[in-house]
Protein backbone atom coordinates (compact mmCIF):
# COMPACT_ATOMS: atom_id res chain seq x y z
CA UNK A 1 0.00 0.00 0.00
CA UNK A 2 0.94 3.61 -0.63
CA UNK A 3 0.79 6.28 1.61
CA UNK A 4 -2.58 7.81 0.22
CA UNK A 5 -3.41 4.12 0.98
CA UNK A 6 -2.54 4.21 4.60
CA UNK A 7 -3.76 8.02 5.39
CA UNK A 8 -6.85 6.53 4.27
CA UNK A 9 -7.14 3.79 6.79
CA UNK A 10 -6.11 6.37 9.63
CA UNK A 11 -9.06 8.39 8.73
CA UNK A 12 -11.50 5.03 8.71
CA UNK A 13 -10.16 3.85 11.83
CA UNK A 14 -10.69 7.48 13.40
CA UNK A 15 -14.29 7.44 12.86
CA UNK A 16 -14.94 3.77 13.61
CA UNK A 17 -12.79 3.06 16.80
CA UNK A 18 -12.75 6.82 18.06
CA UNK A 19 -16.10 8.26 16.96
CA UNK A 20 -17.19 10.18 20.11
CA UNK A 21 -12.79 11.49 20.27
CA UNK A 22 -12.41 14.98 19.00
CA UNK A 23 -9.06 15.44 20.14
CA UNK A 24 -6.92 16.30 17.46
CA UNK A 25 -4.02 14.36 19.13
CA UNK A 26 -6.02 11.01 18.34
CA UNK A 27 -6.78 11.71 14.66
CA UNK A 28 -2.57 13.63 14.49
CA UNK A 29 -1.25 10.26 15.85
CA UNK A 30 -3.25 7.82 13.90
CA UNK A 31 -2.30 9.69 10.71
CA UNK A 32 1.54 9.62 12.07
CA UNK A 33 1.68 5.64 12.78
CA UNK A 34 -0.50 4.90 9.65
CA UNK A 35 3.17 5.79 8.40
CA UNK A 36 5.76 5.24 10.94
CA UNK A 37 6.28 1.72 9.76
CA UNK A 38 7.16 2.34 6.27
CA UNK A 39 9.31 5.53 7.70
CA UNK A 40 11.67 3.39 9.52
CA UNK A 41 12.01 0.06 7.14
CA UNK A 42 11.77 2.28 3.92
CA UNK A 43 14.78 4.40 5.32
CA UNK A 44 16.94 1.82 6.63
CA UNK A 45 16.60 -0.99 3.65
CA UNK A 46 16.67 1.51 0.98
CA UNK A 47 18.19 4.86 1.94
CA UNK A 48 20.85 3.04 4.69
CA UNK A 49 20.56 0.31 2.47
CA UNK A 50 21.12 -2.44 5.92
CA UNK A 51 18.26 -4.74 4.80
CA UNK A 52 16.98 -5.74 1.32
CA UNK A 53 13.60 -4.30 1.03
CA UNK A 54 11.49 -2.44 3.16
CA UNK A 55 9.84 -4.61 5.17
CA UNK A 56 11.51 -5.95 7.97
CA UNK A 57 12.11 -4.36 11.75
CA UNK A 58 8.71 -1.99 12.06
CA UNK A 59 7.17 -4.66 10.60
CA UNK A 60 6.41 -7.26 13.03
CA UNK A 61 4.52 -7.93 16.27
CA UNK A 62 6.90 -7.04 18.58
CA UNK A 63 7.63 -3.61 16.99
CA UNK A 64 3.56 -3.07 17.13
CA UNK A 65 3.64 -3.93 21.09
CA UNK A 66 7.18 -2.15 21.90
CA UNK A 67 6.16 1.41 20.41
CA UNK A 68 2.57 0.99 21.14
CA UNK A 69 3.87 0.79 25.12
CA UNK A 70 6.31 3.64 24.65
CA UNK A 71 3.69 5.82 23.55
CA UNK A 72 1.22 4.59 26.32
CA UNK A 73 4.01 5.97 28.62
CA UNK A 74 4.91 8.94 26.71
CA UNK A 75 1.17 9.40 25.68
CA UNK A 76 -1.35 8.23 27.97
CA UNK A 77 -3.91 5.31 27.52
CA UNK A 78 -5.55 7.32 24.79
CA UNK A 79 -2.28 7.87 23.13
CA UNK A 80 -1.37 4.37 23.18
CA UNK A 81 -4.70 2.94 21.70
CA UNK A 82 -4.32 5.74 18.64
CA UNK A 83 -0.80 4.15 18.48
CA UNK A 84 -1.19 0.71 18.61
CA UNK A 85 -4.50 1.21 16.03
CA UNK A 86 -3.01 3.21 13.56
CA UNK A 87 0.27 0.95 13.25
CA UNK A 88 -2.25 -2.15 13.67
CA UNK A 89 -3.82 -0.77 10.83
CA UNK A 90 -0.77 0.18 8.80
CA UNK A 91 0.56 -3.70 9.02
CA UNK A 92 -3.16 -5.31 8.24
CA UNK A 93 -3.00 -2.87 5.13
CA UNK A 94 0.24 -4.45 3.91
CA UNK A 95 -0.92 -8.04 4.54
CA UNK A 96 -1.42 -8.36 0.61
CA UNK A 97 2.21 -9.13 0.22
CA UNK A 98 4.57 -10.66 3.24
CA UNK A 99 4.59 -8.99 6.58
CA UNK A 100 7.11 -10.73 8.96
CA UNK A 101 5.45 -10.88 12.07
CA UNK A 102 7.79 -12.08 14.14
CA UNK A 103 10.83 -11.26 12.67
CA UNK A 104 13.56 -11.26 13.89
CA UNK A 105 12.58 -14.58 15.84
CA UNK A 106 11.39 -16.43 12.61
CA UNK A 107 13.32 -16.23 9.55
CA UNK A 108 12.08 -14.75 6.08
CA UNK A 109 12.71 -15.22 2.93
CA UNK A 110 13.73 -11.02 2.34
CA UNK A 111 14.00 -10.48 -0.51
CA UNK A 112 15.49 -7.59 -2.49
CA UNK A 113 13.24 -5.05 -3.70
CA UNK A 114 12.75 -1.79 -5.12
CA UNK A 115 10.64 1.13 -3.92
CA UNK A 116 8.10 1.59 -6.52
CA UNK A 117 5.26 3.05 -6.91
CA UNK A 118 2.34 1.90 -8.73
CA UNK A 119 0.55 4.76 -10.65
CA UNK A 120 -3.07 2.95 -11.06
CA UNK A 121 -2.82 1.68 -7.09
CA UNK A 122 -1.64 4.92 -6.41
CA UNK A 123 -4.44 6.63 -8.51
CA UNK A 124 -6.78 4.11 -6.72
CA UNK A 125 -5.58 5.07 -2.89
CA UNK A 126 -5.90 8.97 -3.29
CA UNK A 127 -9.95 8.39 -4.42
CA UNK A 128 -9.64 6.36 -1.28
CA UNK A 129 -8.13 9.16 0.36
CA UNK A 130 -10.50 11.61 -0.76
CA UNK A 131 -13.68 9.74 0.11
CA UNK A 132 -12.33 9.02 3.82
CA UNK A 133 -11.46 13.06 4.10
CA UNK A 134 -15.17 13.47 2.68
CA UNK A 135 -16.13 11.13 5.10
CA UNK A 136 -14.73 12.87 7.83
CA UNK A 137 -16.40 16.37 7.00
CA UNK A 138 -19.83 14.84 6.17
CA UNK A 139 -19.53 13.35 9.74
CA UNK A 140 -18.38 15.84 11.73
Amino acid sequence: MHIPGHLAVALVQYRLVFPRTRKKKIISLLLLTSLMPDVVDKSIGYILHLMPNGRHYAHNIFSLLGSSVLMTLVGGKLGGQAWFIGYLGHLLADSDRLVPWLFPLKSYPFQRGQLTFESDQLLKETIWLVLAVVMMRLTR
